[in-house]
């Protein structure tokens, strides 16, 4: 059984916008000062704003700089449209300095183009703004994600290819991705990066899960036979950008479960692929990510030992993009941070 966000047959233009402030493991007063504004002016308008405060989760940057995001919604972009556009907001960016290593990345589509799924009945992401999910058996099989989004006049394929596929494809355009993001870089960007529009299709995709008050034997087992597949899954996508069509991937862990120290803690990954061909392809070609699949669906499927009682909570929610529905501005940020060096794409 699976949990899809149930709109009632209304359209929404929404956004979703992805915000941060970089820095170093022990947050200086400044940063502190930035962060805590930041948050203020979100939760003064967005419906939901989720704090994810650092970048490890497992894999090793314990001396790599750190990043504090949070992950916004406005359910109607018009009220994120009149918050953008206010004096205090205006002021936050208009005021940053050269290196302040902060960014937004903001989304403006239609939920035609968006899927939300979860295990459990219980809400996240977009989906925290809607009255209810539904209930649905539509779950275990390659293509589910393309099959949920359904259009039959657009396939959702990027018009660029990555470099290792452009033998195959001799009409495309090559987009070249950067082989690493912020946590492997030292050179900050001064000054303000701004990327107007990306190209068609990209996919965003944001992933979390959640054991709250799991019973030993569920913990153990996920312990035992998800964790391991789930850290090569993530360590495959975070060093094979190229090959995967990875545009920019981070890891994260919620605020919420630091502050309440939990073993439980939520954890989320956050990607942009080239399109959804790509996002799908790399998870059926990627042996971890295949047993992964398959290790879940044995836990918690028919016959499996967590059945009906299994609480631990996934979660994924996935947009497609057109070109002029991503606008994103990179002040003072580390090289390799987001989408900025699609700055000067056509």
């Amino acid at each position: 059984m699976v949990f899809l966000a149930d709109w009632k047959g209304k359209q929404h233009l929404f956004v979703c916008g992805v915000f941060g402030v970089q820095h170093t493991a022990s947050l200086s007063d400044s940063k502190r000062a930035l962060i805590h504004e930041l948050h203020r002016l979100l939760t003064a308008s967005a419906g939901q704003v989720d704090m994810l405060v650092d970048e490890s989760h497992n894999l090793k940057a314990e001396d790599k700089p750190h990043a504090t995001t949070f992950v916004a919604y406005w359910l109607d972009a018009s009220s994120y449209e009149s918050w953008a556009a206010s004096n205090s907001v205006q002021q936050f960016w208009n005021d940053l300095a050269d290196d302040a290593g902060v960014w937004r990345e903001i989304m403006t589509i239609p939920t035609s183009r968006y899927m939300f799924a979860a295990n459990q009945d219980l809400r996240w992401g977009l989906a925290s703004l809607i009255d209810r999910l539904r209930a649905s058996n539509d779950e275990g099989y390659w293509g589910v994600y393309r099959h949920r989004i359904g259009s039959k006049d657009d396939t959702f394929t990027s018009p660029y290819v990555t470099a290792s596929k452009a033998k195959n494809a001799l009409n495309s355009r090559v987009l070249n991705i950067p082989a690493k993001g912020p946590r492997n870089s030292n050179e900050i960007r001064l000054g303000r990066v701004r990327v107007h529009g990306v190209p068609d299709n990209i996919c965003f995709v944001r992933e979390g899960q959640r054991q709250p008050n799991v019973a030993p034997e569920e913990l153990g087992l996920w312990l035992e036979k998800v964790a391991p597949h789930a850290r090569t899954w993530i360590e495959h996508l975070d060093s094979h950008r190229e090959k995967n069509g990875v545009l920019s991937f981070s890891t994260h862990v919620s605020q919420q479960s630091k502050l309440n120290n939990s073993d439980a803690a939520e954890t989320d990954q956050l990607a942009y692929f080239l399109d959804l061909a790509h996002f799908e392809a790399s998870g059926r070609a990627f042996k971890g990510h295949v047993q992964l699949r398959k290790t879940v669906m044995e836990m918690y499927g028919p016959g499996g030992p967590m059945e009906g009682i299994g609480k631990a909570e996934l979660y994924v929610e996935l947009m497609i993009l057109k070109s002029n529905e991503f606008q994103a501005e990179y002040v003072g940020c580390l090289e390799g941070t987001g989408l900025m060096y699609l700055e000067n794409i056509e």
